[in-house]
């Protein structure tokens, strides 16, 4: 699915260091916290698009590719962020992407576009 390959990313535990996502459109994405970004000097930089208004976070979150990336991505994002596996069942789907959006808004969760390799 991807053909990126960067260390713990994807994971549900505490080693978890981000998570890759494809949108509506098929362009793929690294979503991970500052402390997590990946030392590679060929990455591109985050988006800033997202720290402007929490707007932009909801629909990049609602618009994400239901096929094309893992099952429950939101609540995978979600856990990774808030870094707790068992808070997603107090929270509506509506919720989750209130947070992610938030997060995206104050630089806690980053999104860092990655070149297609397909």
């Amino acid at each position: 699915m991807f053909n990126y390959h960067y260390p713990n990313v994807g994971r549900l535990d505490r080693l978890c260091k981000g998570h890759y996502v494809r949108c509506q459109f098929g362009y793929a994405y690294l979503v991970c916290k500052p402390e997590d970004k990946p030392d590679d000097p060929l990455l591109k930089p985050p988006m800033i698009q997202f720290i402007t208004c929490s707007s932009y976070g909801e629909q990049f979150v609602q618009s994400l590719h239901q096929w094309k990336n893992v099952t429950d991505i939101a609540y995978k994002l979600f856990c990774y962020h808030v870094n707790d596996t068992y808070q997603q069942a107090n929270q509506h789907n509506a919720e989750i992407i209130n947070v992610l959006a938030l997060a995206f808004e104050q630089k806690q969760l980053l999104v860092i576009p990655l070149d297609s390799e397909e």
